[in-house]
């Protein structure tokens, strides 16, 4: 059994990639910042290390000289898993090191899985040392930035799992957009009624509020009832999806497929449309 090691200080994110790894057959071990994820790495002698490069203690980057300076793992393969994505940060990445580079906020967990087994098939994974412009990934393109013409458009993000949220908000401001986040129904809601919001990005399962109620109660804000909504749902149920486009949902995708760099482009189409 492959062993893969997470240093990543987003605990619950860390738990995700792990129980996706798990699910798939690997051993799977995890540490919250870079010194800890050293001293792991010393003990369990993994297969393959993914560490994050912005970290409490020690960052990715010491993590990697560290590793690659100590007789007992300096061989083991490091994948820096981020969403730092400047040609500085990735070509200082390859540099200390690094035998790979993956995008964090292009990849779902399953995804992320699905990259490994890539990397343990002997598949050239990842982003490429950088040359010129912004880099690409094999298979996946890092979205753009959009210029507007005017002020640039507002979403507002409704997701009770920060981690989540975190990964849209990130890739939706690269892409230029201005996000709002709120991490429950009812203060989603408090924001939307405020109006001016371009779009409405919403999980369906949330505390305080849950989805369906929050659809029930924007319709009857003057502010945001024509707001065009975007509903993430881990359901794929046919009453479901009817009963969120009936409450006024204008999109509805299922989370567990959608990666920040796809959901910009279903911003980007929906606003189009609008």
């Amino acid at each position: 059994m492959k062993k893969v090691l997470i240093i990543e200080d987003e605990e619950h994110l860390s738990e995700m990639y792990k129980m996706k790894f798990e699910q798939e057959g690997y051993s799977a071990i995890t540490a919250n910042d870079g010194l800890a994820g050293v001293e792991t790495a010393k003990k369990v002698k993994p297969n393959l290390i993914l560490v994050d490069l912005v970290m409490p203690k020690m960052d990715g980057y010491q993590v990697l000289k560290k590793i690659r300076a100590d007789k007992d793992i300096k061989d083991t393969m490091v994948y820096i898993l981020s969403n730092l994505s400047q040609d500085k940060e990735i070509t200082n990445g390859f540099q200390r090191g690094a035998d790979g580079y993956l995008i964090k906020a292009n990849l779902t967990p399953a995804q992320l899985v699905k990259k490994v087994d890539g990397i343990f098939a002997g598949e050239k994974v990842g982003l490429k040392k950088p040359t010129a412009g912004l880099p690409k990934e094999s298979g996946q393109e890092i979205e753009n930035k959009v210029e507007f013409l005017g002020p640039r458009p507002r979403i507002l993000v409704i997701d009770d799992e920060e981690a989540i949220t975190g990964m849209y908000k990130l890739r939706l401001e690269q892409t230029g957009y201005e996000v709002e986040v709120a991490g429950n129904g009812a203060w989603g809601l408090k924001l939307a009624c405020q109006g001016g919001f371009n779009l409405i990005v919403m999980d369906m399962v949330m505390p305080v509020m849950d989805g369906y109620e929050m659809l029930r109660q924007i319709k009857l804000c003057d502010k945001c009832k024509n707001t065009p909504i975007i509903v993430l749902s881990n359901s794929a149920q046919d009453n479901d999806i009817v009963e969120a486009k009936k409450l006024g949902a204008d999109l509805y995708l299922l989370k567990s497929r959608i990666t920040p760099t796809k959901l910009v482009k279903e911003v980007k189409n929906m606003l189009k449309l609008k």
